[in-house]
């Protein structure tokens, strides 16, 4: 009977040390990748597949993820819904969970443009949210990043470009830990421990059984800095589609603290939207331009305000003016203007008198 009722707390407190086992390797860095694409010129779908190999075990990661990229073509907002899977290296188990992601994604070119608007040289930043959660019959973990990192997009062909990257995630962790040394069954309390007289056979209450965990469960809450490094290449295959292939280093804990992660994968990219026209040259805008468009453009120049519209171009710029209104029928007519007054005769010049008379008299 007491050999039994040992057997049992020993096969808890085994059970108790796996679940701690997988607390050591579910750590911060296990969040789902952040950024699914650097190609900000249209809105796109890309569905991918990564691997990862690491001393504590292999992971594995199905992505799906909407992208959906402004008009002026430098921002892409990227929301991500992931599978994930964690198989330890000692257990037998494997690990399942899900993640979300909505990161942002600005582009910033240093140089020119091909003709189909990828960027020969550019400047990347991307951040956002990452978090992750793993659940299973032994381990529960989740984990809450705040990734931030830069990237840089080089071009050396139009169907081609290399993004070496970087990045920072501010996680916060948290876990359910197990520790068997709290747990502690009291086996000669009849309260706790039932046995059968018959059989001999030793049996757990479930309110002891409860009491114990509740000793011994804890949850465990922490905050740490992952960090990860990588390289994508993008095979651009036209106007609507790409193939992504993707490379990455990271470790499980803080820093680069803790068991090395290598990964690798590929993705299919499908744009749903044509290229936006403000990344296009202008010849390339002009001919795929709509006629609204078109429209909008023109009125926007300052001297719209002068065009004349084809009904205004038509009319005659010298016509004769119009007539004046008729009088009305039965109004008096305007009184007349007087004639003007006629002017008065000159007056006649005086007769100049003979010479030699003094008189004051007129001369006849």
């Amino acid at each position: 009977m007491r050999f039994r009722v040992h057997a049992f707390l020993g096969m808890a407190a085994a059970l108790g040390a796996t679940m701690v086992a997988g607390h050591a390797a579910a750590t911060a860095g296990t969040h789902a990748p952040a950024v699914s694409t650097y190609d900000t010129r249209a809105s796109s779908v890309v569905f991918g597949y990564r691997h990862g190999f690491s001393s504590a075990g292999s992971f594995n990661t199905f992505s799906y993820n909407a992208n959906f990229t402004s008009t002026s073509g430098r921002l892409s907002a990227q929301f991500g819904i992931h599978y994930v899977n964690f198989k330890q290296a000692e257990a037998d188990s494997r690990a399942h969970g899900v993640a979300g992601s909505g990161v942002a994604v600005l582009e910033f070119p240093i140089a020119g443009r091909y003709d189909d608007g990828v960027p020969k040289a550019a400047f990347a930043l991307h951040l956002g949210g990452v978090p992750t959660a793993y659940i299973s019959g032994e381990r529960n973990f989740l984990t809450v990043p705040f990734v931030l990192g830069f990237g840089l997009p080089i071009s050396p062909s139009r169907y081609l470009t290399f993004t070496p990257w970087y990045e920072l995630a501010f996680s916060a962790n948290v876990d359910t830990i197990v520790r068997p040394e709290g747990v502690s069954i009291d086996a000669t309390d009849p309260s706790v421990v039932t046995i059968d007289p018959t059989t001999h056979m030793a049996t757990l209450k479930q309110e002891a059984v409860q009491n114990a965990l509740a000793k011994g469960v804890t949850i465990d809450v922490g905050v740490s800095v992952p960090m990860r490094f990588g390289l994508e290449a993008a095979f651009h295959l036209g106007k609507t589609a790409d193939i992504n292939l993707y490379g990455m280093f990271s470790t499980l804990g803080g820093a680069f603290s803790g068991d090395s992660v290598k990964t690798v994968g590929a993705a299919l990219l499908f744009r749903w939207d044509d290229i936006v026209p403000a990344v296009l040259p202008k010849p390339v805008v002009i001919e795929h331009e709509s006629c609204e468009a078109t429209e909008q453009r023109f009125r926007a120049c300052p001297s719209s305000r002068f065009w004349l519209t084809p009904e205004q171009r038509g009319q005659t710029p010298n016509a004769a003016p119009a007539p004046a209104p008729a009088t009305p029928a039965g109004s008096p007519p305007p009184p007349a203007s007087p004639p003007p007054a006629a002017a008065p005769p000159p007056a006649a010049a005086p007769t100049p008198a003979p010479a030699g008379s003094t008189g004051t008299f007129p001369v006849q």
